[in-house]
């Protein structure tokens, strides 16, 4: 554009004096609007994989509690947890999203809160108890999971994002320089940051997705892993 002299460079140097400022302001809209989203997204981000690890912890500490019921008891617990792993495993890797709910989990979930409710606790009351604290701490952590997920961007802040990203990058150009050189290299750092920020905010906004930020199954696995060892 400046080679070509489609921007007319003396009137864009004549105009230094209020260019600069008039540029400055969107660039500050940007960065605020840029700011609250990010901020608002790494804490999703945050609750998200504390929900992800809550839950994988309370079905760590449920099968390690099984081990003091009878071996069938145990044993029935272990393949519960087994098919809620496998099933949550499987779908990621269908759909690449584990914040998608499954009528195929509920009913695992169901299933093994049915067999920890129809354990005889009468001789061991407090493990009893602590059982059901585990499954409501698994149901409750598999909730917010799928709640923070359902947390994404509206369409209008996203378009809005997008304006103030693309007016960030336009404006640059009118930014009157005289050396080529400078002016090629500075227009290029500001349009690949903004456009590098909208990349962060948007892979922040699909987790499940592919990315930086991804937040896969692998804890799932590796849980699975670990009961199966443990059986055989």
């Amino acid at each position: 554009m400046r080679y070509l002299n489609i921007l007319p460079h003396a009137k864009l140097i004549q105009n230094n004096s209020s260019l600069p400022w008039l540029f400055s302001t969107i660039g500050m809209l940007f960065s605020i609007l840029s700011g609250f989203v990010i901020q608002s997204k790494w804490n999703t981000w945050n609750e998200l994989l504390d929900a992800t690890h809550g839950e994988v912890t309370s079905l760590l500490q449920l099968e390690s509690l099984s081990h003091h019921f009878p071996k069938k008891i145990q044993t029935e617990i272990s393949e519960k947890i087994i098919t809620y792993l496998k099933l949550i495993i499987e779908e990621s890797e269908n759909n690449m999203t584990l914040g998608q709910r499954s009528d195929q989990v509920d009913k695992a979930v169901l299933e093994l809160e049915e067999t920890i409710f129809n354990i005889d606790y009468s001789q061991h009351p407090q493990i009893g108890s602590l059982a059901f604290d585990l499954v409501r701490s698994c149901m409750e952590y598999r909730e917010k999971r799928l709640q923070n997920f359902a947390h994404q961007l509206p369409v209008g802040v996203k378009f809005f994002l997008v304006a103030t990203m693309v007016s960030t990058i336009a404006t640059s150009l009118f930014i009157g320089v005289t050396s080529l050189a400078y002016d090629y290299l500075f227009t290029s750092l500001i349009a690949l940051l903004a456009y590098g920020i909208f990349l962060l905010i948007d892979d922040l906004d699909h987790p499940y997705r592919p990315g930086q930020w991804h937040l896969s199954a692998k804890d799932y696995r590796k849980l699975l892993e670990k009961i199966e060892s443990g059986k055989e």
